[in-house]
């Protein structure tokens, strides 16, 4: 089985696999310095909008007023953006105007024609049915079937933990992703693959999955903690 998007040695495959390693780690440093603009503690019992909201105008900071590193000025921030030419399950014709499917987070560069774009669902890890949520069809499933992402190989999930331990929720992710059938699962048997990014969030995993389509979309998980303590 292929390794992870973002693991892969640079070298193998050509400069789109260089780029494609050095897209992801722009965007994981984004949201890892958006991350650490936020008081976690401030935002233990937030809902899901405000959050992102207030990390998407911290990434946007970044991008268009005080870029720190140079990369930074050819990224854009875009949070609730709309996808356009998503078809409808009941007609089969392209969804418009409000009925659009909303990702909560879009990181485009802009360092290219076309522009890379990647999309971000993010979900609250906070009470007992916050795993299903998570995974369900505005969630993990939206990637599945094509609502986001759905010429992309690859995307993201946040999950903001505001409760418990952070090991018990990927834990608990990773068995509920493992009852789908469109998981691909690892020579092991296991559901998920460890990542990491270069300043980076620290808490994070892939996981690959099977479309309808028969192509598969690995996702990177990036858990971060907003809770007191």
């Amino acid at each position: 089985m292929a390794p992870p998007l973002s693991q892969r040695p640079h070298g193998r495959s050509g400069n789109h696999s260089d780029y494609q390693a050095a897209f992801l780690q722009h965007v994981h440093r984004l949201l890892q310095l958006g991350y650490e603009s936020l008081v976690p503690a401030d935002y233990e019992h937030s809902e899901e909008d405000d959050i992102t909201g207030d990390l998407c105008k911290h990434m946007r900071h970044l991008t268009e007023m005080a870029p720190t590193e140079r990369w930074m000025a050819r990224f854009s921030i875009h949070d609730q953006d709309p996808g356009n030419d998503v078809p409808s399950v009941k007609t089969g014709l392209p969804r418009k105007g409000k009925r659009r499917p909303k990702i909560d987070i879009r990181i485009v560069c802009k360092h290219r024609v076309p522009n890379r774009g990647y999309c971000i669902e993010a979900k609250r890890l906070y009470r007992g049915d916050s795993v299903s949520e998570y995974a369900n069809d505005e969630g993990v499933g939206a990637f599945i079937c094509g609502d986001y992402a759905s010429n992309d190989g690859c995307g993201g999930m946040i999950g903001y933990v505001q409760t418990g331990e952070v090991v018990d929720w990927i834990n608990k992710l990773e068995a509920k992703l493992g009852s789908y059938p469109h998981v691909v699962r690892q020579t092991d048997g296991s559901t998920r693959s460890s990542v990491s990014f270069k300043s980076g969030p620290e808490l994070c995993f892939s996981s690959r999955h099977r479309r309808d389509s028969g192509d598969t979309i690995e996702l990177i998980h990036v858990m971060l903690v907003l809770r007191a303590g």
